[in-house]
């Protein structure tokens, strides 16, 4: 008898196990997109946190608690964009999509870096040189054309943006000879600052 209950208990373990890990898989990772922001472009910790607050709030609207929206949340845009990122289901995904707050739900999808050397990766230039049939002068060289840059981030704190071996900055450099790492705001004249700030 005691084998019986034993065996009943494992089954129904085993079951559950596979059920919990079925319910994980239905979720994938949803972008929802609020807009801008009220708090405008120089946000007081307060207004951060009123943002990410808010976040939870909408999300609470249709998962039914606090506590769900915050494990739910794996991102809180409250600086510059206002939204965030969430492990959601395609049915809490078309809900909140519904809200009238919300500008639009999708998908978020992983990007792999293809190169560090995209006129090769193009075929811009072969051996060194700009052949006739190249991209760049179907291009006008890149004449009206706007270019974007998938930034995979820097850790400004490592040694090759020390600008220990570089003389002062430019002149002709824009920018406002300040560094801001997230709240911190220190006079600073390396490289990266600079070029941050164009």
């Amino acid at each position: 008898m005691s084998y019986h209950i034993t065996k009943l208990f494992l089954s129904s373990f085993i079951l559950c196990s596979f059920l919990l890990e079925h319910t994980d898989a239905l979720r994938k990772t949803y972008i929802v997109y609020l807009g801008g922001h009220s708090h405008g472009p120089n946000p007081s910790l307060d207004d951060l946190d009123s943002a990410t607050n808010s976040h939870y709030d909408l999300l609470a609207s249709i998962l039914g608690s606090h506590e769900k929206a915050k494990e739910t949340v794996m991102y809180s845009y409250n600086k510059h964009i206002n939204g965030f990122a969430a492990l959601l289901e395609d049915e809490e995904a078309s809900k909140i999509a519904n809200n009238s707050n919300v500008v639009s739900v999708f998908l978020s999808k992983e990007y792999k870096l293809h190169t560090t050397r995209s006129w090769d990766f193009l075929g811009l230039e072969k051996d060194g040189g700009i052949s006739l049939d190249s991209g760049w002068w179907k291009a006008r060289f890149g004449e009206d054309t706007i270019m974007a840059n998938l930034d995979s981030g820097v850790w400004p704190e490592h040694e090759s943006f020390s600008g220990i071996g570089y003389g002062p900055v430019p002149s002709k450099w824009h920018g406002n000879g300040v560094c801001e790492i997230d709240h911190l705001i220190t006079p600073s004249n390396t490289t990266f600052c600079n070029r941050s700030f164009y």
